[in-house]
Formats: C-alpha cells, sequence, structure tokens
C-alpha cells in the first residue's frame, strides 16, 4: 500500500526565492532592461546642443572677417605742433593679400578708408601672405587711396617670404605710397614740421632707429612706423611721440575672460589697443589687421580700421 505523502503546514504553495539584482551586472535573460525615456531624452539633447552650439561658433568664425570695426581713437599729445591740431591718421595692417583677401575685399577697404578724410594714411606691413603676385592686381587700389599729406608704409615680416621683397618695395611706389626703410619723411605746414619714421621689419629685417631719424632736429616730434609692437621698449628711448604697429592680429582668434589664445613672436606683449611703454611713456597703438594667416578665421576679433585723432596737449 503506497504512502500518502505529508503536507507542510508552513508552506502551502511553493514561492521561489526573490532575487536583487545590481543594475551594473548583466541583466539575465528575460529580465526586464531599465528604460529611463527621460534620461535619454537629456543626452540627446546635450549632444544636439553641442553640435549646433560648435556649427554657430564656426559659422560666426568664418563670418567674422566681414565684419570690419572703424576704431576712433583721440590722443592729447605733448610737444605735437598746434598747426597740425586735429591731425587724422587712418592707420591699417596686415592685409595678407592671397589669403582669403583680395582686390573685392582691398576695394570695400579703401572705401572705408576714403570715408574717413584722412591726412595720413599709414600701413605698417604684411600687405602680402607668402606670394607678391597676388598685390599685382590690387596695385590701382592701393593707388586710388589718398590723404592730404601722402600715405606711407614698411615692411612686415611676410614681406620677405619667398624672395619677394623687391617686387612688393616695387609695387608700394606704383600705388604711391612712400615705403620707408629706416627712413623718415618731414611734413611741413605753416613753419611747423612733423616726421613720419619707418623701421625694417623686426624679425626678418635690420631695424636702425638711431639711422632713421639721423638729421632730425631733436625738438621735432616723430611718429614711429614698425610691424612688430614690441619692439616699442627698443624705440622709446629714441624720442618718438606716437608708434604704429600691427602684426599681432590681435590674436585673431580670442575668448572671453582668456584673451588671445596665441600671438607671434614679437607681439607677445603688445596684442592690440593703445598702450604706454615705461618708462619713457611713449603711446603705441595696435591695430587688429584686416586680413587673417593661418586659419581663414576670426573669433571675437574682428578686422580693424583705426582712425587716430592727435591734438596738441
Amino acid at each position: 500500500m503506497g504512502k500518502t505523502p505529508r503536507s507542510n503546514n508552513n508552506s502551502s504553495t511553493f514561492q521561489p526565492p526573490s532575487k536583487t539584482y545590481n543594475s551594473k551586472k548583466p541583466l539575465f535573460p528575460g529580465e526586464e532592461k531599465d528604460h529611463d525615456p527621460s534620461r535619454r531624452m537629456v543626452q540627446l539633447r546635450k549632444i544636439l546642443m553641442t553640435i549646433g552650439a560648435s556649427v554657430l561658433t564656426l559659422g560666426y568664425a568664418l563670418w567674422e572677417p566681414r565684419r570690419l570695426q572703424i576704431n576712433h581713437v583721440h590722443l592729447d599729445l605733448p610737444l605735437f605742433p598746434k598747426t597740425f591740431d586735429g591731425l587724422r591718421i587712418v592707420h591699417f595692417s596686415d592685409v595678407h593679400l592671397g589669403f582669403h583677401t583680395g582686390v573685392k575685399e582691398l576695394r570695400k577697404l579703401s572705401v572705408r578708408i576714403k570715408e574717413q578724410h584722412p591726412d595720413l594714411i599709414c600701413f605698417t606691413g604684411d600687405i602680402v601672405e607668402r606670394m607678391a603676385e597676388p598685390m599685382r592686381e590690387c596695385v590701382p587700389v592701393l593707388a586710388s587711396m589718398e590723404a592730404k599729406y601722402g600715405k606711407f608704409a614698411v615692411l612686415g615680416n611676410h614681406d620677405y617670404r619667398g624672395r619677394q621683397q623687391k617686387d612688393v618695395q616695387n609695387m608700394f611706389r606704383e600705388a604711391g605710397f612712400t615705403l620707408l626703410c629706416n627712413q623718415h619723411v618731414v611734413i611741413e605746414e605753416e613753419g611747423d614740421q612733423i616726421a613720419v619714421v619707418g623701421l625694417d621689419d623686426a624679425l626678418t629685417g635690420n631695424p636702425e632707429p638711431a639711422k632713421a631719424v639721423e638729421g632730425l632736429q631733436e625738438s621735432i616730434w616723430k611718429m614711429l612706423l614698425v610691424h612688430e609692437p614690441d619692439y616699442a621698449d627698443y624705440a622709446a628711448p629714441h624720442g618718438f611721440g606716437l608708434q604704429l604697429s600691427g602684426h599681432s592680429h590681435g590674436g585673431q582668434v580670442r575668448f572671453p575672460w582668456l584673451g588671445a589664445m596665441t600671438t607671434p613672436r614679437g607681439s607677445r606683449k603688445y596684442i592690440q589697443g593703445l598702450h604706454y611703454t615705461s618708462p619713457y611713456q611713449m603711446p603705441l597703438y595696435v591695430n587688429r589687421g584686416f586680413g587673417m594667416t593661418q586659419l581663414p578665421i576670426r573669433f571675437l576679433c574682428r578686422p580693424e580700421l583705426t582712425v587716430l585723432h592727435l591734438r596738441s596737449k
């Protein structure tokens, strides 16, 4: 006779033991996966916002080179002759023809220069990027620039590249610019005089400030044109009343609170705008330039045309 199985009074039905799984461990087959649609959406939004911000930033950086900024700078200068009070100097620099800048862009710049009614036009180097040839078709545009007392230029380090120095010099002269290389020109009005002095490029040439001012009376007010702004500390003891420079491009790419990401040798100390050297307190203005180099972009660093208004203090 078979035995009747005994029942367990503590458990009438079979219940498998409960299991707690760590979400970091692999899921068992058939186990429901953790699905959080809101978390996925947040992550997707972050990715899309990052991509969108990058595209907008790049688009703006490619567009900013077209946004020329005209800066008016008023300077009260000791020893500046009263006869020249109110002198308007239009200063531009670093065109870099051949690197995303050509005759079309230069024509627009020429129009803006004409609108300023300059007494003097000063260019502080790097008219071309690497080859002199792109300057050839721009000579008529440069020739169309006019100023009461003339237009003056110095060479920059890019103007020496590719053994093109002579071609650049000749084209400047064809365009009616007075190219100054360790030289000066005296401007006279009603018996008063000022001197425009230009130095050779400090990186690739041989600047000689003592030679450049040779023959000038010590009392004459002198303005210096030199490509690299950091040369101001060497130039100041020679009695210049003002220095104009370029070269730095203002950094070309700048960020809030951080400033310029990088600047070339010769513009590490003075990068943009107005400065006064110590201890001579010589005013120095650094133009951000019109063109670009290395990268065809600008960011928070618009191309610049400077109009300096000089007054007798």
